[in-house]
């Protein structure tokens, strides 16, 4: 197999690979079809992602897959819903074949510089809960960097009884709905890699069915419930990527605590511990990261969170049974040993099995 045909190869893997999703809320059978494109060796999905490839050498074949979807319903919506109904597979990738020449140009420049800005609103209530246990017994306050923020809802949110109390009952804990607790925040960033998203690109990264209506419903809804914290929170454009400027910018922020939520999975799987390991070494003491990435390249449902530390080994402390945290948190590995360290308080409710 030649680099050419081994390029075109890899991304209908990854693309039969996200249409066997357990989940379909409005992607699973828009993968099946370009799946099924990227076989026909006259598709005009292969040359994208050639350059693709050559462009953005250290992305993952699973977020090139989920920029393209994004691309294609950013400047073809009116093909979406015949796109994702189960129907003949020949006849929808003409459809799409279709919509891809005439888009060509919007559709490259999307995929070669923009990257998977979906946003949600829940997914800052296990950093919340980790963060508040770990920092307990902190005697100075910490300054916090979400990196990969996206929209920049999660360093809003954290903190935000009223969001908590709004979602926390939705995602129990083997031993029960976890209590608010504030973190000792000095200091808030949300980063990202430019431009930063707009509105529009977000509701672009949101499948289309009504399950995903009310995900940016709720997003909207965090937005407003945290505009008196918005004010606190600084934007910076870092690529993750640029070591030199992720040092700089963690060293003169003097950053303590970072958290990457659905960033890491964006890139190829040799280069995401390279990302923790710059970050830890270049952040102030006590030096904490939380990562939450999906299973099985977004292919799994659900997720797994691990918290990396100066001072301890990586505690991979928990499992969520959806990634846009609803369902169940489960525990990991460490889960005991983490919360026999860092005391989490929980509401009576559910209790492990």
């Amino acid at each position: 197999m030649t680099a050419s045909t081994s390029i075109v190869a890899d991304a209908r893997a990854a693309a039969q690979m996200l249409g066997r999703h357990p989940h379909d809320h409005g992607w699973r059978e828009i993968y099946r079809v370009i799946a099924h494109a990227f076989a026909d060796s006259s598709s005009a999905l292969a040359p994208v992602a050639h350059e693709f490839r050559a462009l953005r050498a250290f992305d993952s074949d699973s977020h090139f897959l989920t920029l393209l979807g994004i691309a294609i319903r950013a400047v073809a919506p009116d093909i979406l819903p015949r796109l994702g109904i189960d129907d003949d597979l020949d006849k929808r990738m003409s459809i799409l074949d279709r919509a891809v020449r005439h888009h060509e140009a919007h559709i490259r420049r999307l995929v070669l510089h923009r990257r998977n800005s979906f946003t949600s609103a829940r997914r800052f209530l296990v950093p919340q809960v980790l963060l508040s246990a770990y920092f307990a017994a902190a005697t100075a306050p910490v300054r916090f960097a979400d990196l990969g923020t996206g929209l920049g809802i999660l360093p809003r949110e954290l903190n935000s009884a009223a969001v908590f109390d709004r979602f926390a009952g939705d995602l129990p804990w083997p031993d029960g709905v976890p209590r608010f607790r504030p973190i000792p925040l000095a200091a808030r960033f949300g980063v990202d890699r430019g431009p930063l998203p707009d509105f529009a690109w977000v509701r672009a990264c949101h499948g289309v069915s009504p399950y995903y209506d009310r995900l940016f419903d709720e997003l909207l809804l965090a937005f407003e419930l945290t505009e008196p914290t918005a004010a606190g929170v600084r934007y910076d454009e870092v690529d993750l990527l640029d070591g030199d400027r992720l040092t700089g910018f963690l060293r003169g922020g003097a950053i303590g605590v970072a958290n990457l939520s659905y960033v890491l999975y964006e890139l190829r799987p040799e280069t995401r511990l390279e990302i923790i390991e710059a970050a830890l070494d270049a952040m102030a003491s006590p030096g904490v990261v939380v990562v939450t990435e999906p299973h099985d390249e977004l292919a799994g449902a659900g997720c797994t969170v691990t918290v990396y530390g100066h001072h301890h080994d990586p505690l991979r402390v928990l499992d969520v049974s959806d990634g846009h945290f609803r369902g169940q948190v489960r525990p990991g590995p460490d889960y005991d040993a983490f919360l026999a360290r860092f005391r989490v308080a929980f509401d009576a409710g559910a209790s492990r099995p």
